[in-house]
C-alpha cells in the first residue's frame, strides 16, 4: 500500500519559515466567531438537500444549465481557483484543526508569484527543470512518449513545486500549460537578443505577470464581480488591512488544510 505524507518534525518546521511571515492573519479579529446549530449543518448537507446537485437538477436554469449554476464563470475556473489557492497556501500538517489554530502556518508566500510552479528555481529545485537547458522546466511524457505530461519519477510521481497539483487531471494539466507556457517564454525571449545570464528571470517575470494578469481581468471579476473589483481597484482596500506584511486570512486556510488532507488520503488508498 503506498502512502504518503506531508508532515514535517515540528523542530525543523518552525525553522523553515520566518515565525511571523508565516502566520495567517484575520481581517476581523474583534468579530465574534459565528454560532451555528450543527444540526441544521448536517441536514444541509443531506442528500436530496440544497446542497445536492442532485436535488435541483431537474430545475431548468439560464443557457440551459441548473437553478444552481453561475452562467458568469465557466466551470474550469474551479479548478483556476484550485491553482490559485495552491500558490498562496500550503500547511504541512496533518492532524491540526481548529482547536490548535494558532499553530496553523502558511509555507507559501502571500503573492501570486507562481512558488508552487518555480519551487526554489533552477537552483535550488534543480529536479524541476531540464537538464540540458536549465532555463526550461523539465517536461514529462505520456503513454504515447509525447510530451505532454508533467515530469515524473521511475514510480509515477509526478515532480512539482506543489505536490497538489497533479491530484486529478485537470489541475495537473493546468499545471503543465504553464510549464510549457515558461517554455515558450524561454525561447522567444533567446530570439529577443536576451541574454543568457537574465533570460530566466526575464522569463519567470512575464510569466508571472500573465498570470497576475488572468486573476485581475478575469478570474476576480468574474468571482466577486466587476462592481467589486473597480471599486478595490478605484478607492483601494476597506477591510484586509495588513501593515508591513501581507497574510492570508486564516478563514481560508481551512480550505488548503481540508484539500492537503484530502491528497494524503487520495495516496494512501
Amino acid at each position: 500500500m503506498a502512502t504518503h505524507s506531508c508532515v514535517i518534525a515540528p523542530h525543523l518546521k518552525a525553522s523553515l519559515l520566518d515565525v511571523e511571515e508565516s502566520k495567517y492573519g484575520r481581517m476581523f479579529p474583534d468579530l465574534a466567531s459565528p454560532k451555528s446549530d450543527e444540526n441544521i449543518l448536517l441536514i444541509l448537507g443531506r442528500s436530496g438537500s440544497v446542497m445536492d446537485a442532485a436535488a435541483t437538477s431537474n430545475t431548468s436554469g439560464q443557457n440551459g444549465g441548473t437553478a444552481s449554476d453561475n452562467p458568469r464563470i465557466p466551470a474550469g475556473f474551479t479548478f483556476l481557483g484550485q491553482f490559485i489557492a495552491h500558490d498562496i497556501t500550503a500547511d504541512r500538517s496533518l492532524l491540526l484543526h481548529h482547536a490548535r489554530l494558532k499553530e496553523l502556518r502558511n509555507f507559501r508566500t502571500p503573492r501570486f508569484d507562481l512558488e508552487s510552479l518555480y519551487g526554489a528555481g533552477p537552483t535550488g529545485s534543480p529536479y524541476l527543470y531540464d537538464l540540458d537547458d536549465a532555463d526550461k522546466f523539465l517536461i514529462g511524457l505520456n503513454d504515447q512518449k509525447e510530451p505532454k505530461d508533467l515530469p515524473r519519477n521511475q514510480q509515477g510521481r509526478a515532480l512539482l513545486g506543489d505536490p497538489r497539483d497533479d491530484v486529478h487531471l485537470i489541475i495537473s494539466q493546468l499545471h503543465l500549460a504553464f510549464l510549457k507556457f515558461h517554455n515558450a517564454i524561454i525561447d522567444y525571449l533567446r530570439t529577443r537578443g536576451v541574454t543568457a545570464s537574465e533570460v530566466f528571470g526575464e522569463a519567470q517575470r512575464l510569466v508571472r505577470w500573465h498570470y497576475q494578469w488572468i486573476v485581475v481581468n478575469e478570474f476576480l471579476p468574474l468571482t466577486v464581480g466587476e462592481a467589486l473589483m473597480d471599486d478595490i481597484l478605484t478607492n483601494g482596500l476597506k477591510f484586509y488591512a495588513f501593515g508591513e506584511r501581507p497574510y492570508i486570512p486564516v478563514e481560508f486556510a481551512d480550505a488548503a488544510y481540508r484539500f492537503g488532507h484530502s491528497q494524503v488520503n487520495l495516496h494512501a488508498q
